[in-house]
């Protein structure tokens, strides 16, 4: 395919990064103090190690016979009969996340000698790695050939997120393989695209690669059975909820913002005035940490210190705390668990206060 053909300002950006103001990263707030031009590929950083550790020679070799900007006739044939590549991102803060793509032989396309196109099909629907190249287009492919070769090429550039329909206006454009998958419907047919526009690409010495035998095993592409999918072969199911959704950190955060939704609460508001508030977040925080099945004690002790607290009032703060929960975005089935636990408290509560009355 000619290189000119298809290219990353033809597609048009589903979700282009943000802009703003503010310093570029790695600058400071003084002047800027202008980098000695060289060609070597790679970061500053890599070559001040190069330097502190004298290795630059070495380096400097693997760059020159290694290194291209570019995908070589053979890199792009190792390419076109791979079946899985790990993809690495990060976002505009730098927090990464590295994920496997699978696919049959030749599912990562290639579009001539800069450009790489793959398919993004229906997954757990967290949108890890195409988040990340929404805020931040940098990526990094690693391809590995376990079967054949026992090599791998690295594949690092510049990443853009197409949706099918609009790669499909530019079908006189692309390969026939990349239109036999559009074509396709239902669960195998691509949910978007990422096409990588590449920088450097260089190999991934054989040197510690297994050569792996392949068996033959059925796959349901796109299948939602947990058993097929062994969704909890690391039987999380187990660990208590508290620690899934964060322990301590996300016990402050729910706090914070169920205490400010208690105080501007109409019905229930007054019983959270004038109180101490050191000690009432406590208090709240073991109330919540118990629901949780976290390692706070919570046997009876008042979630409010004022009188006259009744049924009605205990239902509102019941309420208040599942809309802080679904505001959190904590799932419903953790949230039904939640609430059967705060109603296990209702008569200690209410039956505390009452005793309370009456001293």
């Amino acid at each position: 395919m000619n290189l000119h053909r298809v290219s990353l300002v033809d597609i048009p950006a589903s979700n282009p990064p943000p802009s703003g103001g503010g310093h570029q990263p790695g600058q400071s707030g003084g002047p800027v103090k202008l980098k000695t031009p060289n060609l070597l590929p790679g970061s500053d950083g890599e070559h001040a190690l190069q330097a502190k550790y004298a290795s630059e020679d070495r380096a400097n070799t693997f760059y020159a016979h290694q290194v291209l900007n570019f995908l070589a006739p053979r890199m792009r044939e190792f390419i076109s009969r791979q079946e899985f590549m790990f993809v690495g991102t990060a976002d505009r803060h730098g927090e990464c996340d590295c994920s496997p793509r699978f696919g049959e032989p030749g599912f990562i396309h290639v579009l001539g000698n800069k450009h790489l196109l793959y398919p993004e099909y229906r997954g757990n629907g967290v949108f890890a790695s195409l988040g990340n190249i929404s805020e931040n287009p940098h990526i990094a492919l690693l391809i590995l050939d376990f079967y054949r070769d026992s090599v791998g090429l690295h594949v690092n550039g510049k990443a853009r997120i197409a949706q099918s329909d609009e790669l499909e206006a530019f079908a006189d454009k692309l390969p026939k393989d990349v239109l036999a998958e559009l074509a396709k419907d239902g669960k195998r047919r691509p949910n978007g695209w990422v096409m990588v526009e590449v920088e450097e690409a260089y190999i991934q010495c054989s040197k510690h690669i297994p050569l792996l035998k392949k068996l033959e095993r059925p796959i349901d592409w796109g299948t939602d059975s947990v058993a097929a999918k062994k969704g909890d072969y690391f039987q999380l199911k187990d660990i208590p909820l508290y620690d899934r959704i964060g322990g301590d950190q996300a016990m402050d955060i729910a706090v914070d913002l169920f205490h400010r939704k208690l105080l501007e609460d109409d019905l229930v508001g007054r019983f959270f005035d004038d109180v101490d508030m050191a000690a009432q977040r406590l208090k709240q925080k073991s109330f919540l940490a118990m629901a949780f099945g976290g390692p706070y004690q919570y046997s009876g002790v008042e979630l409010v210190s004022k009188m006259g607290l009744e049924a009605r009032h205990f239902d509102r703060i019941s309420a208040i705390l599942k809309e802080t929960l679904e505001e959190l975005k904590i799932g419903a089935a953790e949230i039904e668990e939640v609430m059967q636990v705060i109603e296990t408290t209702r008569e200690a509560i209410l039956n505390l206060l009452d005793r309370q009355c009456w001293r």
